[in-house]
């Protein structure tokens, strides 16, 4: 029925292509239009594959652009959502409840992909899940995105690859813009912005962007939202200068906060910090019970900061109840209680960003850059209490000159990381985690000849890294070399070798576990995890009277180690932190094709599909982490497809009114299911087993969107459209759903299965239709 849906939308589609009375240019005319277009894609200007403005067609890194007309086609109100259309990425959606997303690419995980915003790497580590939705799309010119390693140039995180958000220049911004649109599922969007110069040398551009999402709908019928409820607001102003020798300047600020929620449906609000109620006693040589107050976290607290009160259990019987409340109030008479506490997930989120860019007045070429970001998160996921801060600082100076056939660039970099959080990992805040990296680079850009060019590269840093539970200090080098070669200009050949690497930082990307009751520990002085990697690319143009056609294939391999894995300890409620040994590693092989077709009539059709296999190579292993054989089994990474692939398609029915379609399919990927657990009677005898029912694959599926737009002269668009058309929606997520805190089953004496939110390959967002204003002035 599905194939049949396509066939018949398919068919739709020609029928506006061929048969609709679109105005049409000249043979001739279109012709130079489609050879025009071709032309200013090579001579676009990119940055990120070098650090330094070159136009695409000279860099020997290959760069995918990604415009602010595209994401005016797909009627998304951030980045996060857009990046969904892009060939090679992988956004994942992380959590059933909260709803949080970070970006993989070319099948690695989120946290080894590298956001820069301006090419500053503000975006890291907490706000990689929580920030990305809060970037709006009107402050963006285009983004830059480099798929593969890239530590030579950017450090830390650059493994996978690097996605370079650039934002509008304040003097090239419309002088007033604003975008508001609605949706059938309650959704409101809206952002306001303006830009102004007060001279020929200073202008500014002010955003406000906001989102309000309150709406609770469970279409599967399993008691917990489908979308997480959301408010959010972003405040963002850039200054530019002009200076002598046509040196600019410019410093940028944002401002984000967020409070979202999602869980069983009739949560009370008032709830949120309710925690469970723990007997536990540390003291060997004490008599009894004395009623320790344990937060989730493990560590023996209670007052105000952290916890409001004690969640009662899902007792059967009412008698059991009030035995318990009595039990507690005897250790605190003035006990408070969330006697129906539903299960949610609930985050505020405050943070703040500064980007500043300096280029020295002189004719060398000279510029220093700045960021600094501050992200606060207060977040409850059931009874879990999670409170965290981090503050990042980063700074970089860098020179580049041209020496005849050789364009060289050296700089230096500093980067400073503290991050807190309430759990033992942190020693209750009170021992942060401080990172402070100081770095060198150096690149030789060297056209070699009149088709060829060579690109070398190499990068040095000290990770010094102090936590409560060890340090580390790490040198870490980092290579790089690329070649390019243009036969004529409709055919490129690149080939490149990098590194990538990433320094220790657990903490924040595993606070569900480390606000466990379980300690952690580096058991060893952790190395940087690292990547070594190969690509090869070829990108073809043709361009004739009645077509304009841009291909381009790659292929990749990377070799991924020092993996970081924690070994868990049940008895001394410990995670010891170990990288992998020698023997283990992660490798990751894959290619991609991506078209761009423009025709003689005004219709333009992108597509993309990419084979991806990641796997990681280790030990068998049990439950604990340990080693229970010599032999090595290759396992998939979760979340990581092995095929997927992007399609658009858009018409002119006339200058005014346009048309577009888009989508994204994906193929079957491992999904974390817990497989089959013994059971077991009170008095511990095993009874038998339960298996998870979930699949651990993912099925085939495709999310398609349309969108009408219509403009007028004046700079006012009308849009409206339908985003995921066939109403796919991922069927049976969760397990144990009546029993969400495992009071009734009670996983750890009987067994059975636990309620989980980590199943999950695409949001639960079913059709929705939109309709939307667009002006600029």
């Amino acid at each position: 029925m599905r194939n049949i849906k396509i066939c018949v939308l398919t068919v739709c589609m020609s029928f506006i292509v061929f048969f609709c009375p679109a105005q049409q240019r000249t043979g001739n005319q279109r012709a130079d239009s489609l050879r025009a277009g071709l032309e200013s894609q090579l001579d676009e200007v990119v940055v990120t594959g070098t650090l330094k403005e070159v136009r695409k067609s000279e860099s020997p890194v290959p760069v995918t652009i990604v415009s602010s007309k595209f994401f005016r086609r797909t009627s998304t109100p951030n980045v996060l959502d857009a990046l969904y259309l892009v060939n090679g990425l992988n956004p994942q959606v992380n959590c059933n409840m909260c709803n949080t997303s970070d970006i993989g690419i070319n099948g690695m995980q989120g946290p080894y992909s590298m956001v820069l915003i301006d090419g500053m790497p503000i975006v890291s580590s907490l706000s990689t899940v929580y920030g990305l939705s809060g970037i709006p799309n009107t402050i963006i010119e285009r983004v830059e995105i480099v798929k593969g390693p890239a530590s030579s140039l950017y450090g830390s995180e650059a493994i996978g690859g690097v996605i370079n958000i650039i934002t509008r220049k304040s003097d090239q911004s419309p002088r007033f813009f604003l975008d508001y649109n609605g949706s059938t599922w309650g959704e409101l969007t809206g952002n306001t912005g303006f830009s102004t110069k007060f001279s020929n040398k200073v202008s500014t551009l002010f955003n406000v962007d906001g989102y309000y999402y309150n709406t609770p709908k469970d279409q599967d019928k399993d008691g917990f939202m489908d979308k997480t409820l959301q408010k959010r607001i972003s405040l963002f102003n850039k200054w530019d200068f002009k200076q002598k020798y046509n040196k600019d300047a410019s410093i940028s600020l944002r401002y984000y906060n967020e409070d979202r929620y999602g869980g069983e449906l009739g949560w009370n609000k008032a709830h949120r910090g309710f925690v469970d109620f723990n007997e536990l006693d540390d003291d060997a040589t004490s008599e009894g019970y004395n009623a320790d107050f344990v937060l989730p976290n493990g560590y023996t607290i209670y007052n105000s900061k952290y916890a409001k009160g004690f969640r009662v259990p899902r007792f059967e019987k009412d008698a059991e109840k009030e035995a318990w409340k009595a039990n507690v109030r005897s250790a605190n008479p003035g006990a408070a209680f969330a006697d129906d506490m539903k299960y949610q997930e609930s985050i505020y989120t405050s943070r703040f960003e500064g980007v500043g860019r300096y280029r020295l007045p002189i004719e060398e070429n000279i510029t220093f850059d700045a960021s600094y970001n501050q992200h606060n998160q207060n977040s409850t996921y059931g009874t879990e209490i999670f409170v965290a801060d981090q503050k990042t600082l980063f700074g970089q100076g860098y020179w580049d000159r041209e020496f005849g056939n050789h364009s060289l660039l050296a700089g230096a970099s500093y980067r400073y990381i503290w991050f807190k959080d309430n759990t033992i990992a942190s020693a209750n805040g009170s021992f942060p985690l401080v990172t402070k990296m100081p770095g060198v680079f150096i690149q030789d850009l060297w056209k070699t000849g009149k088709k060829t060019s060579l690109l070398l590269g190499y990068r040095f840093d000290y990770d010094v890294t102090e936590s409560a539970n060890g340090s580390h200090k790490n040198v870490v080098h980092s290579p790089r070399a690329a070649f390019k070669y243009i036969p004529n200009t409709n055919n490129t050949f690149r080939a490149s070798v990098g590194t990538g690497y990433r320094v220790v930082n657990i903490f924040s990307e595993d606070h569900r576990a480390l606000s466990g009751q379980y300690k952690a520990v580096f058991g060893e002085s952790l190395k940087p995890e690292k990547s070594l990697s190969g690509t090869l690319d070829y990108e073809g143009r043709v361009a004739t009277e009645n077509i304009g056609l841009t291909y381009s294939l790659g292929a990749y391999y990377t070799h991924f180690f020092n993996k970081i894995y924690p070994v868990r300890n049940e008895t001394a409620r410990t995670l010891t932190y170990f990288n992998v040994d020698g023997d283990e590693y992660a490798e990751n092989i894959g290619a991609s094709l991506d078209i761009a077709l423009n025709f003689r009539f005004p219709l333009r059709i992108t597509a993309g599909a990419s084979y991806n296999k990641a796997q990681l190579i280790e030990y068998e292993r049990d439950e604990q982490g340990n080693k229970t054989g010599k032999n090595t089994e290759r396992n998939d990474f979760e979340f990581s497809p092995r095929w997927m692939g992007v399609y658009s398609a858009g018409y002119d029915l006339t200058e005014k009114f346009t048309v577009d379609l888009t989508g994204e399919w994906k193929g079957p990927m491992l999904l974390p299911t817990q497989g089959n657990i013994k059971t077991y009677d009170g008095s511990g005898n095993e009874t038998g087993s339960v298996t998870d029912p979930r699949p651990e694959r993912s099925p085939w599926f495709t999310k398609m969107n349309l969108q009408l737009a219509y403009r007028l002269n004046n700079g006012l668009q009308f849009y409206a459209g339908v985003r995921n058309i066939f109403d796919y929606v991922p069927k049976n997520l969760l397990v144990n759903v009546k029993d969400p805190f495992n009071d009734l089953s009670n996983p750890d004496v009987y067994g059975g299965l636990q309620f989980d939110t980590e199943y999950n390959y695409t949001p639960q967002q079913g059709r929705t239709g939109l309709v939307g204003i667009r002006y600029n002035f």
